[in-house]
């Protein structure tokens, strides 16, 4: 029943955003409650991640509520800390610029989710690390779900020792691999494609029956395993090279900001909310003026209902006076309809120096009659 200690603070940065960014104060308060609705904490939104999901939504052209949504899911799927939210946005706005749209993104990210605690690269340094990956993913014309899966997939094979090497046993290729730090954890992306480097140079023949033993036959994991070994890891680090090369997420908005439009919009933001601020200050004043009227429509109606013969009789002659002054407005129209173009007439004699009184004129009358 109470307002939480956050709010005024929440509500601050909202008026913060609507002053800075285009769309309104209205929107940023959307965009908080849809953050709250989506379980961020008042903590983590004053951290950081209401700002993120601001700077997101003008970057990726997002409806703020959206974004706020896309930015809650994303912070979950990756399990990402508040206070490295705007780096993740980051990351995502450098995706989507080499064209993994948001939804791609999320749905990748989603399913990897489950990858990225196998291999202990959750948060933004597994976000780093995984993004690359679904850039390929999309590159190669993977949907993002499915791409995410086979990530998943792959990586939680690679932490089957014993599997892997029965399925290097069974082959007689003589190849031995190990995904692994050898202390039972993931040994890490270099070693990884170290690994997968050795099946480049088998045939496709003797390829497939080693990656369907190791890693199992459904086609979205064949697919995204022969992607890691034909790419390899050069071209991982092609795709984290032009991550890189991109401007941040913070210049992208500055600049973007910096547009006549956005500036406008901005301004617009800020002038509502100084309409606001007066409506605030006169919010007592319109109350009583409201509560006055009501109180005088109640009283009308409920003396109309116990005196309906004088109600009615009142009512006909309000609805008569109000034909008298139409009629009389009629009247005075059609008066001035007929003396306008005598007094033309009467202008126009005065401008020739033929000054006459209009009652001692009877030509003057006729004249103005002609004109109608």
């Amino acid at each position: 029943g109470q307002v939480a200690k956050e709010y005024g603070e929440i509500n601050k940065l909202a008026n913060s955003l609507g002053t800075k960014l285009p769309g309104t104060t209205a929107d940023f308060q959307n965009m908080m409650a849809v953050l709250i609705q989506q379980g961020i904490s008042a903590k983590a939104i004053l951290g950081g991640v209401g700002v993120a999901a601001g700077y997101l939504g003008v970057q990726m052209k997002m409806p703020f509520e959206e974004a706020a949504e896309f930015a809650a899911k994303m912070q979950d799927a990756t399990k990402t800390a508040e206070k490295d939210m705007l780096s993740l946005m980051d990351v995502i706005q450098r995706s989507y610029y080499l064209g993994v749209d948001k939804g791609n993104m999320l749905q990748g990210f989603s399913k990897l989710s489950a990858g990225m605690k196998t291999i202990k690269q959750e948060g933004l340094e597994g976000a780093k690390a995984m993004a690359p990956l679904l850039v390929m993913a999309d590159q190669a014309a993977m949907a993002g779900e499915s791409a995410g899966n086979a990530f998943s997939k792959i990586f939680k094979s690679m932490m089957d020792t014993d599997g892997i090497k029965k399925a290097l046993k069974d082959s007689k290729t003589g190849l031995t691999m190990n995904f692994t730090d050898g202390k039972g954890e993931f040994g890490g992306l270099d070693n990884m494609y170290k690994q997968l480097e050795q099946l480049k140079g088998l045939s496709t023949e003797q390829r497939l029956p080693i990656l369907g033993d190791m890693f199992g036959n459904d086609a979205e994991t064949i697919q995204a395993l022969n992607l890691l070994i034909d790419k390899g890891k050069s071209g991982y680090d092609e795709v984290v090279a032009k991550m890189k090369a991109q401007a941040d997420l913070q210049t992208r908005v500055n600049a973007q900001l910096s547009t006549l439009k956005n500036l406008k919009d901005a301004a617009g933001g800020t002038f509502t909310r100084l309409l606001a601020l007066f409506g605030d200050q006169l919010a007592p004043q319109f109350k009583s003026m409201i509560t006055g009227f009501t109180n005088i429509t109640e009283n009308v109606t409920a003396w109309a209902q116990a005196n309906p013969g004088l109600a009615n009789t009142i009512a006909k002659v309000a609805g008569g006076a109000a034909l008298l002054i139409g009629g009389l407005s009629a009247i005075s129209m059609g008066l001035i309809t007929v003396v306008g173009p005598i007094m033309v007439v009467m202008k126009s004699l005065q401008a020739m120096g033929l000054v006459m009184s209009l009652a001692a004129s009877p030509i003057l009358v006729a004249l103005g009659l002609l004109a109608l």
